[in-house]
């Protein structure tokens, strides 16, 4: 049986230039263990596994518990998940690495109530997702998984051309409104 852990607090933190946040989680036991993480976590996860980027609670409920998922160390491929389900990398397609990484939530050894969780509500209220951002992100992600599962895109990426010297880029005539 899982054991169950409190949210008590959250606050924001500024280490270096990364803004992030502090959740402070109270154990069965009374002593609290403090989960620190930026703020752009959120909007990573969201890219990496599909997921409304609005979605605190589901965001959150994964963040949190993480550190909890149960780990072994290969030799030959360093730590990896103790289930057999695939990881974010070897996953065929997101929905896939989702699934996956949901399950091991479940399989935790450690239980955090997101949902309702009032001390969560700096979290709820301060998270702005950046929609173009998060698209950047998951391009980054898909690309690569794709590099690691095949070793090379299927077509090379087109070269960003500079505009020719003393040739700008021809301007697109804008239509003159009727008055």
């Amino acid at each position: 049986m899982a054991e169950k852990w409190e949210v008590s607090e959250t606050i924001t933190r500024q280490i270096g230039e990364q803004t992030c946040w502090q959740v402070s989680l109270v154990r069965p036991d009374g002593n609290t263990v403090n989960h620190i993480m930026p703020t752009s976590a959120l909007d990573w996860r969201a890219a990496e596994y599909g997921i409304d980027p609005t979605d605190t609670e589901t965001l959150m409920e994964i963040l949190l518990h993480e550190p909890h998922m149960a780990m072994v160390d290969d030799p030959q491929h360093g730590s990896q998940y103790a289930d057999s389900g695939p990881d974010l990398w070897a996953a065929d397609n997101t929905d896939t690495a989702r699934e996956a990484h949901v399950a091991r939530i479940k399989d935790c050894i450690v239980h955090i109530d997101v949902k309702g969780a009032r001390a969560l509500d700096p979290v709820r209220s301060g998270h702005r997702p950046d929609l173009a951002r998060i698209r950047r992100m998951r391009e980054e992600v898909d690309t690569s998984r794709w590099l690691k599962k095949y070793g090379d895109l299927p077509a090379p990426p087109i070269p960003d051309v500079p505009p020719v010297s003393g040739n700008p880029t021809p301007s697109i005539p804008t239509p003159l409104r009727r008055p």
